[in-house]
């Protein structure tokens, strides 16, 4: 009886440990937001997942998006809705975190942020350093749809402002060297031009030295590349560039990110390391770190 009580209880450890690492697979099953379409992976800390009683399942990269998935799909009955725990990025229970809604941070598809946390005491310790209340899993959705016009008119707003800097993914919406959608990857793409009229699109400053490696004779005319927290396309020369912390890279492991704000550089790299460095030194970096892949 010890014995078979035993093998119950192991074999439901095992359910829930496969369970729980299908859950945190959930990136590389819905890479990009059901709803607006952003990368989830660079969202991985706000992300949420929705799975369904008919086996299906939607990601989207926040609140925001899981609110109108939901609004969308009333038909379907949800078993499981996890979310992103901001300090950690793990997957855990929608219903039973802790959310910070509003504060001094901005938040993923909204003016007021929705941040869960599965400890209440890491979630004060947010809002102590950064402001906004505690509150529930009801709560963070009712903000979200009370505040969903507002963040339309925004969005709408903001893409207006962006539309003449995103035109560059609109009409090159392929790398040319390694084919990756620069949709996904607006937050890291850059755009070579040169004095002859050719450009060259890429989605990440490492494909780009590939690109200027491959050209050295052709005179640059400009060198965009995405800001890694607005999107708009800024100029990768003058930027302020942010080498390494915990955040993996496109195309490589070290992350290399650009900012046209110092401030918002020095937010990330408290946020998440790196040193803050120049457009040669992101450069040199990304030769290093090619070299580090190849060999």
């Amino acid at each position: 009886m010890k014995r078979f009580m035993f093998l119950i209880c192991c074999t439901g450890l095992i359910f829930l440990c496969a369970s729980e690492v299908h859950a945190q697979n959930d990136i590389d099953k819905h890479q990009a937001c059901g709803i607006c379409g952003m990368d989830r992976r660079a969202h991985d800390h706000s992300r949420m997942l929705l799975e369904y009683d008919d086996k299906t399942s939607a990601g989207t990269c926040s609140i925001h998006c899981a609110a109108a998935q939901i609004a969308a799909h009333r038909e379907k009955t949800i078993v499981r809705l996890l979310v992103a725990d901001y300090a950690t990025k793990e997957l855990v229970d929608a219903r039973t975190a802790f959310w910070v809604i509003g504060g001094k941070k901005a938040g993923v598809m909204t003016g007021r942020a929705k941040w869960a946390f599965r400890e209440k005491a890491t979630a004060e310790a947010f809002i102590e350093d950064n402001g906004g209340i505690l509150g529930t899993y009801l709560d963070a959705m009712k903000a979200a749809f009370a505040d969903m016009r507002d963040d339309i008119q925004m969005l709408y707003e903001k893409k207006g402002v962006e539309h003449a800097g995103s035109m560059d993914i609109r009409d090159h919406p392929a790398c040319r060297y390694c084919g990756m959608d620069r949709r996904l990857y607006d937050y890291s793409r850059m755009l070579v031009e040169y004095a002859d009229g050719t450009s060259a699109p890429t989605c990440s400053i490492h494909c780009s030295a590939i690109d200027l490696a491959l050209n050295p004779g052709k005179t640059l005319k400009a060198v965009m590349v995405g800001d890694y927290r607005t999107k708009q396309r800024i100029d990768a020369q003058r930027a302020w560039w942010v080498i390494g912390g915990d955040r993996y890279g496109v195309m490589s492991l070290r992350g290399k990110w650009a900012f046209a704000d110092k401030g918002h550089a020095g937010e990330y790299i408290q946020e998440h390391g790196g040193n803050l460095g120049s457009f040669d030194d992101a450069l040199n970096a990304a030769f290093e770190d090619m070299w580090e892949i190849l060999r």
